[in-house]
C-alpha cells in the first residue's frame, strides 16, 4: 500500500478544510509535479470527487425522506448560513409581505439587492431541498421561491409556514418589533 493510498483511505474522516487543502495541492502536483507525482495526484483528485459524489448521494437519499421542515434544518445544517444570509432571512422573518425594496432597506441596502442574494442563498441549497419553479415574469427559475412565497400582484414576499417553523428549529425567529 502506497502513501498516497493511505491518504486516500483517510478522505472520509478529513473535514471540508483538510480536503480542500489536499484538492489544492493535488491540482498543483497534477500540474507540475513528476511524472510519479502526476499519476498520484490524478487518483486523489479521482477519490476526492468520488467521495463528493457518494456523500451527496447519501445526503441525497436521506433528504428525500424528509419533510419540508426537517429539509430545510438538515440543508442548513449541511451549509450553515452566512452571516450575510442570516440577515436576509431574519429580514423576511421579521417583515413578511414586504417587497424586495423593503426587504433590502430592513437590511440597510438599497435597491432590490435582497431579493439576488435571497435566491443566491436558495439555489446554493436547492439540491438539498427541492428544485426551484420556473419564473413567471423571466426566463430561469424562481429560485427564491424555493424558500418563500411572492403575492405576484403586488411583488411582497413571505417566508413559506413550514420554512419559518425549520428557521426556528435552527434558532432563526422574528425578533420581537420587527428588524432592528
Amino acid at each position: 500500500m502506497t502513501s498516497t493510498d493511505i491518504i486516500i483511505g483517510s478522505l472520509p474522516h478529513k473535514s471540508q478544510a483538510e480536503r480542500a487543502r489536499m484538492r489544492a495541492n493535488a491540482e498543483r502536483l497534477a500540474d507540475k509535479g513528476t511524472p510519479t507525482q502526476k499519476a498520484d495526484a490524478k487518483r486523489m483528485l479521482e477519490a476526492l470527487n468520488a467521495l463528493i459524489l457518494s456523500e451527496r448521494q447519501k445526503l441525497n437519499d436521506l433528504l428525500s425522506t424528509l419533510t419540508m421542515p426537517l429539509r430545510v434544518i438538515e440543508a442548513f445544517r449541511h451549509l450553515p448560513p452566512t452571516k450575510t444570509e442570516e440577515k436576509i432571512i431574519l429580514a423576511l422573518l421579521d417583515n413578511p409581505g414586504s417587497t424586495s425594496t423593503d426587504l433590502s432597506r430592513a437590511c440597510g441596502w438599497k435597491g432590490q439587492i435582497w431579493h439576488t442574494h435571497f435566491g443566491t442563498m436558495c439555489k446554493k441549497r436547492e439540491d438539498d431541498l427541492w428544485p426551484a419553479d420556473p419564473a413567471v415574469a423571466r426566463d430561469g427559475n424562481f429560485y427564491s421561491g424555493i424558500l418563500a412565497d411572492l403575492d405576484p400582484t403586488e411583488n411582497r414576499f413571505t417566508m413559506k409556514p413550514d420554512v419559518t417553523a425549520a428557521f426556528a428549529e435552527l434558532g432563526l425567529v422574528a425578533r420581537v418589533g420587527g428588524a432592528a
